[in-house]
């Protein structure tokens, strides 16, 4: 009798022991996933900072004076410019605004002198977006968003309509390579596909990529996210 309640004692215990290490596995796991989530939303939420802040002053016409000391515009520059080679992590955008309506880039610095900031966005071969003033030489691109497997960008270009009668224009989306010309337009559509950086029990919360293709099923937390962006110069 005696050994057989050590059995079903040791056996009880085993089968606590199973079961406190199961649900600390699951603790474990959904705290990872916390920590993934709030990074993703972390970095979020400074890129939707970043680029509202540079698609404001992109393209702005600026004051100038000619000989005679008038006030005339500066002749305005395209805003935004991109480019589509028609895969995963090919896109590149650029965003570019006169210096004296912002002096900061998209690092953060202010020691350009040039007339115009060109900020160009970009996935690293590390699965980083990356960005750098390609107006300036000798800098190099500085990460902004770690985890990031897509970028892509879709921009809405203004048809102008026969006889210069704007209420007719029309508003197509295009990729880059689609786009006529750059002056034309008025906004972009930015999206981001983020991932985790190891396997999660709790699995992903997208599906679908940045152009509708399925997403692998390898356990990481996935994440997409759009947003539309007006150019503040272009908006009447």
């Amino acid at each position: 009798m005696l050994l057989t309640d050590t059995l079903v004692a040791l056996t009880t215990s085993l089968g606590l022991v199973a079961g406190s290490l199961a649900a600390w596995t699951s603790l474990r796991a959904s705290q990872q996933s916390l920590q993934a989530l709030d990074q993703m939303h972390t970095q979020r939420r400074e890129m939707d900072r970043l680029l509202t802040r540079l698609s404001i002053s992109a393209g702005a016409l600026t004051i100038g004076f000619n000989a005679n000391g008038q006030v005339h515009w500066v002749a305005r520059t395209p805003g935004v410019e991109g480019t589509e080679a028609g895969g995963l992590r090919d896109d590149t955008l650029l965003l570019r605004h006169p210096r004296s309506l912002d002096s900061q880039d998209c690092q953060g610095n202010q020691v350009s002198t040039l007339d115009h900031i060109s900020n160009r966005f970009k996935l690293s071969s590390k699965a980083e977006l990356t960005c750098k003033d390609i107006e300036r030489d000798g800098t190099l691109y500085q990460s902004l968003a770690e985890r990031v497997e897509d970028l892509q960008v879709l921009y809405a270009e203004v048809l102008p309509a026969a006889g210069n009668n704007r209420l007719q224009d029309t508003l197509q989306w295009k990729n880059a390579s689609q786009v006529l010309d750059w002056r034309h337009v008025q906004a972009i559509e930015v999206c981001l596909r983020w991932a985790s950086p190891q396997r999660l029990l709790q699995g992903s919360t997208s599906t679908v990529g940045c152009q509708g293709e399925n997403l692998a099923r390898d356990g990481r937390w996935r994440q997409r996210w759009k947003q539309v962006y007006w150019l503040g110069s272009q908006t009447h």
